[in-house]
């Protein structure tokens, strides 16, 4: 249907292994790289792994395109099979008579074929997708046949291939034997941001035979953001949104295509999308129950967060640990962000202790506008949230440039949070509030109702945002001195994303001018995608715990077994993370460490305010 309204031969983003769309980033090479000497050093056992959808079956493909001609290879597709099935189907795959044959005779079988094959100087090779459905017996019976050797070598080399849950699987004790086996071991990862956008431009420069751009920057950020850079996941969404598009006549796709297509594939309903499994559960931004916010109330930011180690500093978050504001006990003003004054002074003499600070000092200059954003910056893209329901996908036009001084002064203080809250529900993903307007209270409860955490902070710079790296709601100052609120969507450079100063349109403004107006106060927002208890320390047990140790392993900061119980190491893991994202170090797994785990693990698609990850 799209194919010619963009100038394509074909669709780009099919779901079928064609080899003319092979795209290998970073890890596929590397992972690639390491099968490809595993093979060639004659390892008997190589596992890799990866997440649903992250091009496990592309980096085999790649792989069999790449051995030396004359290797024997049984590939086996389907290991739900008991130990005798699997021993048969890898004879057959091998081209030996297996029909009717008890274990021990396809064995022996077996063992004549390898020997065959070793003095004709030949490898063999067994390959293994999908290797986490083996059950523990089957995954015996392999171990076995790596038995199958000579003096001086293996004849024949076996790849695992799987989910994380094979790496939980050889981790149990009952396969320390196969576990001691692999020489050659490699974890696939999501795409990167540049990544995502390259793997995008490649299936349609394939498919157009040429280049052809037809996604805006700021929605290939987006489509990284909301598919967590899971290749499957991103060719839905790019597949969704050029029909979308060739449906509102848009010859380019921009954010607002690309939120809205993201909210039609995930249904109606989060609980529906649940269902789905794998990486496209979570995916689906899952809406979840919160018994109580009063966690970020009852541990308070100065449990969590590290002291700075540059000289004369504090950490960006121990800076304004002190003037948390627990979301629970925040009364609202009219439209700003409340700081609660605790000091004995002001409850003597009877002050509202919910009032609003006096207006801060403005910087003389004149202000730049959002048009004196540094050369190359991206046009401002609309991004409409739509209304549930809705299935048709309008054409937005960029604004014009807007001044950003006289954009701030013109937002209706009774407004400012409603639009600074929609422009946050929008980056999660999430439907506009149906509200005229919110109170701070209001908002919150907005927020718990879409299953996110509000994180209120009186004092924090852009350190301290950069650090959580979540989107978050922060007060601004008009120059008739009337505070104003919009959502802080993204950093880049010099250049900071926001929502709220143009209706749902984003805006693209520049940070120095940005932070002569924001008196330090914001409302970081963030989703608990495991629904984890309100604190994992020592003596936690469970599933929750086993998730914290299988995340820190894969980010190599724990290397014990998966127990499911928080211990010595656990926490020593924990406090070697904390320390390396500049937490408060204290072993203790709270909402802030929660934060930063999430934000690191690209499996969860929270949107983040650096585009590239990380810090600077």
């Amino acid at each position: 249907m799209y194919t010619q309204f963009y100038g394509l031969r074909e669709k780009p983003f099919g779901l079928g292994p064609d080899p003319r769309y092979l795209f290998l980033a970073d890890s596929h090479r590397e992972a690639l790289a390491h099968l490809l000497y595993g093979i060639e050093q004659g390892e008997g056992f190589i596992a890799v792994t990866g997440e649903v959808g992250t091009g496990k079956t592309t980096v085999c493909r790649a792989l069999l395109q790449r051995i030396e001609p004359g290797t024997e290879v049984a590939f086996i597709f389907n290991p739900q099979l008991s130990a005798t099935e699997l021993l048969q189907e890898i004879a057959s795959e091998l081209g030996l008579d297996a029909e009717g044959k008890t274990r021990r005779e396809i064995h022996e079988a077996l063992n004549n074929f390898l020997l065959a094959k070793k003095s004709e100087g030949r490898k063999v090779l067994l390959l293994i997708d999908e290797a986490q459905n083996l059950a523990p017996e089957t995954l015996e019976q392999v171990r076995l046949l790596s038995n199958l050797e000579t003096e001086t070598s293996k004849l024949i080399q076996i790849i695992l291939i799987g989910q994380p849950e094979l790496d939980a699987m050889l981790e149990s004790p009952s396969l320390r034997q196969l576990r001691q086996r692999i020489t050659v071991r490699w974890r696939l990862t999501p795409l990167s941001p540049s990544e995502t956008r390259d793997y995008v431009r490649h299936r349609l420069r394939t498919a157009a035979g040429g280049p052809r751009d037809i996604f805006s920057e700021l929605a290939l950020r987006e489509i990284h953001r909301r598919s967590g850079g899971i290749p499957r996941v991103v060719n839905l969404l790019c597949d969704r949104a050029l029909l979308a598009g060739y449906a509102a006549g848009a010859s380019t796709i921009g954010l607002g295509l690309v939120t809205q297509t993201d909210r039609e594939l995930r249904g109606p309903t989060p609980s529906a999308a649940r269902k789905t499994g794998g990486a496209l559960l979570r995916w689906a931004f899952p809406v979840l129950v919160l018994a109580v916010l009063g966690v970020a109330a009852g541990f308070g930011v100065d449990r969590w967060l590290l002291p700075d180690t540059r000289e004369g500093g504090e950490a960006p978050l121990a800076a304004a640990q002190r003037a948390q504001v627990p979301a629970e006990e925040v009364e609202p003003t009219p439209t700003a962000i409340a700081e609660r004054s605790t000091g004995s002074a002001a409850r003597e003499a009877g002050s509202d202790p919910f009032a609003p600070l006096p207006p801060a000092r403005l910087i003389t200059p004149e202000l730049p506008s959002v048009s004196e954003a540094p050369a190359g910056r991206l046009p401002p893209v609309a991004a409409p949230p739509p209304t549930r329901g809705t299935s048709a996908v309008a054409a937005f036009e960029p604004p014009a440039p807007i001044d950003f001084a006289d954009a701030l002064a013109d937002r209706a203080p009774g407004r400012t949070m409603l639009d600074a809250i929609n422009g946050l529900l929008a980056v999660w993903g999430e439907a506009p509030s149906s509200a005229n307007r919110l109170s701070l209270n209001q908002a919150q409860s907005e927020l718990r109702q879409r299953g996110l955490f509000p994180l209120v902070l009186s004092q924090s710079t852009r350190r301290t945002l950069e650090v959580l790296n979540l989107p978050a709601v922060i007060e601004l100052q008009a120059d008739d001195g009337a505070l104003r609120n919009v959502a802080l969507a993204g950093f880049d450079g010099p250049v900071a994303t926001l929502f709220g100063l143009d209706g749902s349109n984003s805006r693209e403004v520049a940070w120095s001018s940005l932070e002569r107006r924001w008196n330090g106060r914001a409302m970081v927002v963030w989703r608990d995608f495991e629904q984890l208890p309100g604190v994992l320390t020592n003596g936690s047990t469970g599933t929750p715990v086993t998730w914290l140790q299988q995340s820190l392993s894969g980010l190599g900061f724990y290397r014990g077994e998966t127990h499911g119980r928080y211990d010595t190491a656990t926490a020593n893991a924990v406090r070697s993370f904390q320390q390396s994202h500049e937490l408060r170090v204290d072993g203790a797994v709270g909402p802030v460490t929660k934060m930063a785990l999430y934000s690191v693990l690209t499996v969860y698609p929270a949107p983040r305010l650096r585009s590239e990850g990380g810090l600077e």
